[in-house]
Parts: C-alpha cells; structure tokens; sequence
C-alpha cells in the first residue's frame, strides 16, 4: 500500500496525516526500532534519506514532525541537546484517539445542525407554504375550506396549525374532552399539549371542559401528585387563569372538539383517546355547527365544577411557609 493511499484511507475515518507525514512518521517507527529507543533529527534524516535516494529538506522534515507532535503521533524530549524523539504504538495510539476525539466533536456539530433542521422541516405547515406559493403566482391568498383529516399525526399537525398558531391575549380556545385530559404530566405530554400550553404562556385562553370520569390506573393519584409531576406552564397557566379546567358532575356526551374564537373547529370522529380522525369546520362554511357546538359548551360549563379553583388553591398553599407537601 502506498502511502498516499494510506492517507486517503486514515482520512476515511478521521484521521488527517498527509502522505508526507505519514512518510516521516514510517521514517521514524523503522529507526526507533533499530536504536530501540528515542531518535534524533539526524537518524530520522538518514532514514529518510536511505528510503528516497536524495536526501529531502530539512525544514520540510522538520515541520512534518511539528505535525506528528501536534497531533500527539509522536513525543519529543527537549530537556537535552540534540532533541530526541519517541514513535511507539502507544504514540499512535495516543495520536489515533485525539483524531478521533477531534472528528467525534465535529460530527457532533453536525448532527446538531441536522437535528436543527430535521425540526425545522418537520414544523414546516405545507398548507401555509401552498398558499405563499399560490398567492405569489396569482396575486391572491386561497380560500381555506373545510375538510376531512385522516390519520394521528395529520389530526395532530392541523390541530398546532390552526388552533395554537398565531394566538394571543384576547383569544380562547374551547376543548371538551375526556378526563384523562386532566394528566398534563411531561411524560404524558406530547406535541399537541406542548403546543397549546406555550400558547396559554403568550396570552390564549383556554378553556378546558373534561366530560368523563378518569380510567381507573390513569391520571393523577392526588393533587399533590399532580402538581409534583406537572409542568410549570401548566401551574402557571392555572395561576394567571388563562388555562381553566371544568368537569361535568356526571359523565356526559357532547361535541369532542376545539373551537377556536367561535371561528373553526376541529371535531374528531372517534372515542379514541388520539384520534386518528377528524373534521375541521370552519364557521363560513358550517356557522350554525359552530354556534351549536359553543352553545351547548357553554351550557356545559356553567354548571360543571371548577377544578381550576381547586388546583389554585391547592398550589397556594402548597407555597406557604412550612407546606411542603400536600399530601
């Protein structure tokens, strides 16, 4: 193998040798193996010397070696005249693993940028670059309609598009739901939740109707649990009262849906606990839904019992001197 192959074949796998140094280092290995110690300068030359047929420039040998140093392929002994210097297996090792440590840092950075980016493409809302695409073509911005959305991770997408995108003081958003609605844990959060509840932070109101009872083994087990476990947007959306949650006294069936401003709905079409189905009304195409749906919402709520109350006056004594626990 020749020696420009054997850099092509180092760099491969991070390791970054010239030929040239490479072929300083061989040099190196070969006389340290005939004086089976540290070398000089000058037998480091010979060597090179004897390998070429000419002898090469001393400056050219000399920063092939500050090289090798650097990277730690080889140790030099300053302490005496002339300098002597070392290349075992435990010097390449050594040199090996600081080109290794060195590569791992930059595909560390890359994978970083990746990562960045995969993110990036995946919050990308398609329907919001359509309808650029479209309104630069024609001039004019689309009409969106309503329609069908099929499959989990669709539902999800329109869910953080049109519901917790472009919210803020002033807004709310209706949810009736069932109870387990009631478990905002971060293990059991997920896109959806971590959506809405940075959209509580900056200003929406939601309002949160829980409209059946907890499956047994679900859910908070007390509301010290609960509030050990839950974030602190969730105890700080409670406090400042933009997150509200309200459940019927009994379990009851009504529109399992969001409504945003009396102006579009998602209404799902199954039970499922992440429905993989849903409807997405809205208000020109389908107002008298809407009116309905927010009507009979509000009926709900007026006569559902505030756990919002609760849970604040639970976190505020949580807070006094001398409460470390609620349970």
């Amino acid at each position: 193998m020749t020696v420009e192959k054997l850099s092509l074949d180092l760099e491969r796998i991070g390791v970054r040798l010239s030929a040239p140094e490479i072929q300083v280092l061989g040099a190196m290995l070969k006389a340290a193996n005939e004086t089976q110690g540290e070398i000089t300068f000058q037998q480091i030359h010979a060597n090179i010397t004897s390998e070429k047929g000419k002898a090469p420039s001393k400056a050219w040998v000399y920063k092939c070696i500050s090289n090798l140093e650097s990277n730690q392929f080889i140790t030099v002994n300053r302490l005496g005249k002339p300098r002597h210097y070392t290349a075992t297996i435990e010097t390449i090792m050594a040199g090996l693993a600081n080109s290794r440590s060195k590569q791992l840092g930059i595909l560390g950075d890359e994978r970083k940028e990746l990562s960045e980016d995969v993110k990036s493409l995946e919050g990308t809302d398609m329907q919001d670059v359509a309808s650029v695409i479209i309104g630069i073509m024609t001039g004019k911005k689309p009409k969106l309609t309503s329609g069908h959305i099929e499959g989990r991770d669709n539902v999800r997408i329109a869910m953080i598009r049109e519901l917790c995108g472009n919210t803020g003081p002033g807004d709310v958003l209706r949810l009736t739901e069932g109870a387990n609605l009631l478990d905002l844990t971060p293990a059991n959060s997920g896109p959806v939740e971590k959506a809405l509840l940075e959209a509580v932070r900056d200003g929406l109101t939601i309002k949160a109707l829980l409209t059946s009872q907890m499956p047994q083994g679900q859910g908070p087990a007390s509301l010290a649990s609960f509030l050990s476990k839950t974030s602190d947007l969730v105890i700080q959306g409670i406090l400042d009262e933009r997150l509200q949650l309200r459940a019927t006294p009994q379990p009851t069936s009504t529109y399992r849906m969001l409504c945003l401003n009396e102006e579009k709905m998602i209404l799902f079409m199954s039970k499922a606990p992440y429905p993989d189905s849903a409807a997405l009304i809205y208000r020109d195409d389908n107002p008298t839904m809407v009116d309905d749906a927010v009507a009979t919402f509000e009926r709900l709520w007026e006569s559902a019992i505030d756990i919002s109350a609760i849970l604040k006056q639970a976190i505020s004594s949580s807070a006094k001197p001398g409460n470390e626990s609620l349970e």
